[in-house]
């Protein structure tokens, strides 16, 4: 595998690539006429988040440049990013990409996936000390703020979980609000986080791996959910729940847990699969944190298959279609950089 400087570098140029690419693009807009269909441009409503294939997509890839700004402040694309940040993150702006939710039929849009990757990426501004990090959190903060408030209420209001391992999961929009408010200090978001993660998750028993695995999955839903409650839990709490919940991979069986492969590298649904080898790696790193080093086998064979996942999407983040290129980048770096600690 090439030096890990020489792929972050090639993951900031294909990220700012993508982010000023406004097109081709996936329109997800609600319109009331004819008029407006006519005018849906996506820059003209998104005047942040308009490239890079669809919102979600863009705003995530912006967090991807935050993680690599932050990893390496001196490397070679941070000036360009920085550059990028200071033209893109504007409170006008983000009052305009905030105001797009008030919009009629569109309060939902977006949720629970698009709302999680701003809150995580205005959490990566928030620790980041380049000299215009400041600037850069006030440009963003007005859609933070509104995300923020909008999770709130629909976790507060929710009568349970979606499960899917696509864009609705509510697992991983947890997780990246929970890094959220613990970041900003929002102890009322986080508390409730916690309290929404056991009594969702907190009975959950015998899962089965065999029924884990979608054709268009980007997430697995059993290790997804169990990377959050890794994230919660007390370490002697999460070893109970976790055995209980996957016993199968607490008696180290681990045949449903091979990386997926994708035969039709222009299928945008398809090359989904490609995500799911980088958050499974993602989480089996994470929850790897909570077992036993060198004593626990599931921890040596968790490290040996995230390695293996990974490898088998790595050809795609940076030099796949488009389908792959405009998005993987953000999961890539969830495997090779943020594991639970």
């Amino acid at each position: 595998m090439p030096d890990i400087n020489e792929i972050h570098a090639a993951y900031a140029r294909t990220a700012l690539e993508n982010v000023r690419n406004e097109y081709p693009n996936y329109v997800m807009h609600f319109v009331h006429d004819a008029k407006e269909a006519k005018a849906c441009v996506p820059s003209s409503h998104h005047p942040i988040f308009f490239g890079s294939y669809d919102w979600h997509s863009c705003v995530h890839m912006h967090w991807s440049m935050a993680r690599l700004l932050n990893l390496a402040p001196k490397a070679a694309h941070a000036k360009a990013i920085a550059a990028w940040f200071d033209e893109q993150f504007d409170a006008v702006k983000a009052q305009k990409e905030a105001a797009y939710f008030e919009r009629s039929g569109a309060a939902l849009w977006e949720r629970p996936y698009g709302w999680a990757w701003v809150l995580k990426l205005y959490a990566e501004l928030a620790v980041c000390l380049h000299p215009h990090a400041e600037a850069w959190r006030a440009g963003l903060r007005p859609l933070a703020d509104y995300l923020a408030d909008s999770m709130f209420h629909h976790l507060e209001t929710a009568n349970a979980p979606v499960r899917h391992g696509v864009h609705s999961n509510t697992a991983f929009a947890m997780i990246h609000a929970l890094r959220y408010a613990t970041t900003v200090g929002d102890t009322a978001f986080a508390d409730l986080i916690k309290q929404k993660t056991w009594q969702w998750f907190g009975g959950d028993r015998d899962y089965r791996l065999a029924f884990d695995f979608s054709g268009e999955d980007f997430l697995s839903p059993a290790l997804v959910e169990a990377q959050l409650m890794a994230v919660v839990l007390p370490l002697d709490d999460f070893r109970a729940w976790f055995a209980a919940f996957l016993p199968e991979l607490a008696a180290l069986d681990l045949r449903h847990l091979v990386p997926a492969v994708v035969a039709n590298e222009k299928d945008a649904r398809q090359v989904h699969n490609h995500g799911l080898n980088l958050s499974r790696a993602w989480c089996m790193r994470g929850i790897m944190q909570m077992l036993e080093p060198g004593l626990d086998s599931l921890w040596q064979r968790f490290g040996e298959l995230s390695g293996e996942h990974l490898r088998a999407a790595q050809a795609a983040i940076t030099g796949g279609e488009y389908v792959s290129t405009h998005w993987l980048v953000s999961f890539a770096l969830l495997a090779e950089t943020e594991w639970h600690t």
